[in-house]
């Protein structure tokens, strides 16, 4: 899970680039949203979800 993520503000303004890995944590954690969901797939041992192409930040 090394592709990259955009992440945004949320005001929508770029901040960052991270992992995709540190994207499904912060959307796990609830401290961001997807804005952009890719193609790609990831699997967990019991789930399955796309990963965000763009993320943004929650207050």
């Amino acid at each position: 899970m090394s592709d990259k993520v955009l992440v945004l503000n949320a005001t929508y303004e770029p901040l960052n680039v991270c992992t995709a890995r540190r994207a499904v944590v912060l959307m796990l954690k609830r401290k961001a949203e997807p804005v952009e969901l890719s193609e790609r797939l990831y699997h967990s041992s019991q789930d399955a979800f796309r990963l965000p192409d763009v993320i943004k930040l929650n207050y």
